[in-house]
């Protein structure tokens, strides 16, 4: 049952998400019990995100990751179906960058109930879904089934549950005490109110549960960072009338016996015996009497070695992974490797391109790979990182050549002249051809190491200093590329030959090049930036 070990060697034959909807199908019984688990009518995977902290492209990795799952059911030819949940009953937790400081007062608040800090929605929560929604069935290839649990606690749907952990309340607490250093006491409750007076859900402290009420006092409540400030209130509420939410290990359970889930995503911290998962997973089975789902675990997602967070500057939204790349492009990166570290950064986007149109070179067969297992796995990946059926031939034309190309060239005609000369224009594909150029202008622009950025010279730099080794060797890849047409290879081996026949080494008739070429010492490859330019590199050359 347990998924890193069924759904991530790299050994497997078969590719992860497609194991793990064996695994969800073929399954017949409890975990926890020696109990029958009974077919669904249809397999649901739940996704969600909690609307209290930043809503990034580390966020996404549930969602991209459950859909490749729901993709992996529906080819097996099971009926499936995925929903996305907005965990908006959370409390603020902190104040994000750039939220006024005077929103420490709705600390412990739920998120559903603070002000838009922007003014422009009606929460902070409607603001922050507002926008994350504009990106977020971009990524799956379909428009999502969404919920808030704000919105289901206010229709009841959750009052079955609440009423059975409520009633086996003892049971739910020897569960959570058996992994607690700090025991759980008689009195403490699955169910939390909202506070009357503050409309705080962090701080109620309930005292007891009598007569159908829970009685609570509103105190301090202290987060990992900040303080949620209590008011003092002494209050009663009604567990089933939507002002208030379950603990969250016992809110999980719930969640998946109202949805009927059979699996969902969760972070690799998640498999140790003593996480919330496997808690709830026995409070679903053993009171709930729900199978607990296959889980999916995985690695999060690195920027530059570190955690995304708005203090550091570091956040990536899908807004601006859209700017530089397809929703293809990570959805590939985050399914390539399931329980493995997946560390990115802005710099290396070209390496991710190159890796991602390779694995569509071998989809497409104009790549071969001797190892008949890897070549299935690719072609898998390929095709589950795509909507169905909207899989295009690769492009010829890498990320490295466009980002090259949108800075030498202002018009696109000229783009495509270059293009055909160096063999790489396909008339079919011209709109992803100029939709990735402008994504490679984006990335120069906003994103790019100084290494990326060119600037073609008009005339030879005033204080350049060149040997005559160098001169010559210029003058004779002028003599060269004016003799006959050159493909990339065949021109990079030429100038290797010039260097030798001047007894030079090669590293110096590059460097010449660039300098004259760009005034930098190092720049693209240069047999490919020369064949790119056409006549203009040589123009500039003979002027040495």
């Amino acid at each position: 049952m347990m998924a890193d070990k069924e759904a991530n060697s790299e050994e497997d034959e078969v590719f992860w998400a497609d194991r793990l909807a064996e695994s969800i199908i073929s399954r017949n019984k409890f975990h926890y019990l020696d109990k029958k688990v009974e077919q669904p009518k249809e397999f649901v995977v739940k996704t969600s995100a909690s609307i209290s902290g930043v809503l990034h492209i580390g966020r996404l990795s549930d969602t991209i990751r459950g859909f490749t799952v729901y993709r992996a059911l529906k080819d097996q030819g099971v009926k499936a179906r995925i929903i996305w949940v907005a965990e908006d009953m959370d409390p603020l937790r902190k104040i994000p960058e750039g939220v006024p400081k005077e929103f420490e007062k709705y600390l412990g608040m739920p998120v559903t109930d603070i002000p838009d800090p922007k003014g422009c929605h009606q929460t902070y929560a409607a603001h922050h879904i507002a926008e994350y929604f504009q990106s977020l069935d971009n990524f799956v290839f379909t428009k999502l089934e969404k919920f808030s649990m704000r919105e289901e606690y206010l229709k009841g749907s959750f009052n079955q549950m609440i009423k059975a952990l409520l009633e086996n309340e003892e049971q739910v607490r020897e569960i959570q005490n058996r992994y607690r250093t700090n025991p759980l006491k008689k009195g403490w409750s699955p169910w939390s109110p909202i506070c009357e007076k503050c409309g705080k859900v962090a701080t109620p402290k309930v005292t007891e549960f009598k007569d159908g009420k829970i009685h609570y006092v509103c105190k301090d409540y202290y987060f990992e960072t900040t303080m949620a400030a209590g008011c003092n209130f002494h209050g009663e509420a009604d567990p089933f009338s939507g002002n208030g939410k379950l603990m969250w290990k016992s809110e999980w359970a719930a969640q998946w016996l109202r949805w009927n889930i059979c699996t969902e995503g969760a972070g690799k911290e998640y498999q140790v015996p003593n996480s919330a998962f496997w808690i709830n997973a026995e409070i679903a089975e053993k009171v709930l009497s729900y199978p607990m789902p296959q889980p999916i675990f995985y690695e999060h997602l690195m920027i530059d070695g570190v955690k995304m967070s708005a203090s550091l500057g570091n956040v990536i939204y899908p807004k601006d992974w859209l700017e530089v790349a397809r929703p293809e492009l990570l959805c590939y990166f985050y399914n390539k490797r399931l329980m493995k570290t997946r560390n990115f950064s802005w710099k290396d986007l070209p390496n991710l391109y190159e890796d991602y149109d390779h694995c569509a070179r071998i989809y497409a067969g104009s790549e071969k790979l001797d190892n008949e297992k890897e070549l299935q796995h690719m072609k898998r990946l390929f095709v589950l990182s795509h909507k169905q059926d909207e899989v295009s031939e690769p492009l010829e034309m890498s990320f490295s050549h466009a980002v090259l190309l949108s800075q030498v060239f202002q018009e696109e005609q000229e783009i495509i002249a270059s293009l055909k000369k160096t063999g790489h224009y396909q008339p079919e594909l011209h709109a992803e051809i100029k939709d990735r150029l402008a994504k490679a202008l984006f990335w120069v622009k906003h994103h790019a190491p100084d290494e990326y950025k060119i600037e073609v010279q008009h005339s030879i730099p005033k204080d350049i200093v060149l040997s005559d080794k160098q001169k010559e060797a210029l003058r004779q890849i002028v003599k060269a590329v004016k003799e006959k047409e050159w493909d990339e290879k065949s021109l990079h081996n030429e100038f290797y030959e010039i260097a030798k026949k001047l007894d030079m080494p090669p590293a110096e008739l590059f460097k010449a090049g660039y300098r004259v070429l760009l005034n930098k010492e190092r720049g693209p490859k240069l047999a490919h930036f020369m064949l790119a330019l056409g006549d203009r590199s040589i123009k500039i050359l003979e002027k040495v």
